[in-house]
């Protein structure tokens, strides 16, 4: 049974968080590292040349996900995992060996950035091990992380009002 931190790769922005989070908590555990990439190719019955363009892509994909992960943690062995299917389906499998799952959430700001991505949201309520999603407007600020074991500085950009707030106390009964 694997025990890692597992991330999901697009190569979006909001993967590349997800992708220095996951190495922020693979350098505070030294736990392993895997970059994952879910592709969804064409049904069946389309032709194999534009199945296997896709998966190319999809391989060209993951790889820069890796070289990240590798930039973040020099000298650590980074896993990949390349997998067909749908995503949210693909990362709940995957979940049920991992120890963290790292996704980031494609938020919008505003009244809709309070919502999840559909695929984090269904990560987040299925998976077998916690999960990780990191909003856009907030990344770890971390340089070799394999080196020092510090807590991360965080920078936070403008985005939405999550409306935590003070907690209120208790009604009077």
């Amino acid at each position: 049974m694997r025990r890692e931190v597992i991330v999901a790769f697009d190569g979006s922005p909001h993967s590349r968080g997800a992708v220095e989070w996951a190495a922020l908590e693979c350098g505070a555990r030294w736990a392993k590292l895997t970059v994952c990439h879910v592709w969804d190719g064409p049904h069946a019955e389309r032709e194999a040349a534009i199945t296997e363009q896709r998966r190319r892509h999809a391989g060209r994909v993951l790889f820069e996900g890796v070289q990240l992960a590798e930039r973040l943690l020099p000298g650590r062995d980074v896993g990949s995992i390349l997998a067909r299917g749908a995503p949210g389906s693909e990362l709940v499998a995957l979940s049920r060996t991992a120890k963290t799952l790292v996704i980031g959430s494609r938020g919008l700001g505003g009244l809709t950035g309070l919502l999840l991505g559909s695929v984090s949201a269904h990560v987040a309520a299925h998976a077998f091990c916690p999960v990780l999603v990191i909003p856009p407007h907030v990344t770890p600020q971390v340089s070799h992380l394999s080196a020092d074991r510090r807590t991360p500085k965080l920078r936070s950009f403008p985005g939405p009002d999550f409306g935590l707030g003070e907690p209120r106390p208790a009604p009077s009964e």
